[in-house]
């Protein structure tokens, strides 16, 4: 990818493509990988890295799953190769929305979500997926020879090195592109939206504002014209 990277992973993203996503664009393990993982995987490396990736996952993934499955890779001893959403969401070029509700209120904040009393629920109908099941991954989608690669795979561990999944690739139509991204986005756009509200009121946040509190004057312009900031460089790949 020259552009940018649009993929759902509804169950996880797989080891493969967990790697993709801690490199910068030149192939190189970026900076912005802390050393949660191990000293040796951390090296100082600048990179000007324009592409964007987004992610949309069907939840939130569980840290203690996380520390069990690195913890199985290093007894195979595989510890210093293994990376997931903890490592990957820190790098400025990824961009990661996952399924939510919204949340409860946080106390002396005024919200217009939905009370307790009218708060938001599942309705249980599925016990498989919560929120995202679609299986799609789109690679310089917004360029005149976008690629889309749909189909059974979801982009799991289990999809990717187990089962038997049919994809299909569909090279250069920009028009069946289009009808992709405008999905993906309206999925994501909703989600990445629930996300950071409900980060905003969760337990440890600092945030005094309110969800929806108007800004007033152009501080929140600054970021999309700042070139070391993500939305600078979102700003450039949407117009």
């Amino acid at each position: 990818a020259a552009d940018s990277v649009h993929f759902t992973a509804a169950f996880g993203v797989s080891q493969p493509l967990a790697r993709v996503l801690v490199l910068n664009q030149d192939g190189k393990l970026s900076n912005e990988v802390g050393v949660r993982r191990s000293p040796r995987i951390a090296r100082r490396i600048k990179t000007d890295d324009k592409l964007l990736r987004y992610i949309l996952l069907d939840s939130q993934p569980s840290e203690h799953s996380s520390e069990k499955s690195r913890a199985s890779a290093e007894k195979k001893g595989r510890g210093n190769e293994y990376c997931d959403y903890f490592d990957f969401k820190k790098l400025k070029s990824n961009r990661i929305a996952y399924g939510a509700v919204l949340s409860g209120r946080k106390e002396g904040v005024e919200d217009v979500a939905p009370s307790s009393e009218h708060s938001e629920a599942l309705t249980g109908l599925s016990t498989f997926v919560d929120f995202v099941h679609t299986k799609f991954m789109m690679i310089d989608v917004l360029t005149d020879n976008p690629t889309i690669i749909t189909g059974s795979a979801n982009f799991s561990i289990a999809s990717t090195e187990q089962n038997d999944e049919n994809m299909l690739v569909i090279q250069g139509d920009t028009a069946v592109a289009d009808v992709y991204f405008t999905e993906f986005m309206r999925l994501f756009v909703h989600f990445f939206s629930r996300d950071k509200r409900n980060e905003s009121l969760g337990k440890g946040s600092k945030s005094p504002r309110a969800w929806i509190d108007v800004v007033e004057d152009d501080s929140w312009m600054k970021p999309f014209f700042d070139p070391s900031h993500q939305l600078f460089r979102e700003r450039v790949l949407l117009s």
